[in-house]
């Protein structure tokens, strides 16, 4: 695959993990189903790691998503730090079941804006893909002694 492809089939991946958060949280809102746990675990921890910038070792984490420098890049175009703090607190508080329905509802509803936000951003990127380095790369360079 072409080093262009491949790199673009990320902002595909995120864009698909997106949809699978979305779908969950539609199915809650609408009242048809329970939330699906283990979408909303798996986008705390990726969050969580790219908030404590750990999602920069790439290819050292396990999640499947935001462990490319395009999806945390993409991530980082589409929402703000208080946006990630604040995708963390909803999914933390949405998976703690705690709330009543209604709250649960209106906050499920706050997620899903924020990651039918992202997932735009994700398919917008797929289809205009702009090179960027990665914004230690004069440091890998350097451990490496490239440079």
């Amino acid at each position: 695959m072409p080093a262009g492809l491949q790199s673009r089939t990320q902002f595909l991946i995120l864009a698909e993990f997106c949809q699978k958060v979305i779908s969950s949280l539609l199915d809650y809102i609408n009242g048809g189903k329970q939330l699906q746990r283990d979408a909303l675990e798996e986008a705390l921890e990726a969050l969580k790691s790219v908030q404590s910038r750990d999602s920069y070792r790439f290819g050292q984490r396990s999640a499947a998503v935001l462990s490319s420098y395009e999806e945390v890049r993409t991530l980082e175009e589409a929402w703000t730090s208080d946006q990630i703090t604040d995708a963390i607190r909803l999914t933390s508080e949405l998976l703690q079941d705690t709330d009543g329905d209604d709250t649960k509802r209106t906050k499920a509803g706050e997620l899903l804006a924020l990651f039918s936000k992202l997932q735009i951003k994700a398919l917008w990127n797929f289809e205009q893909p702009r090179r960027t380095p990665p914004p230690d790369l004069g440091e890998l360079c350097q451990a490496h002694k490239i440079a």
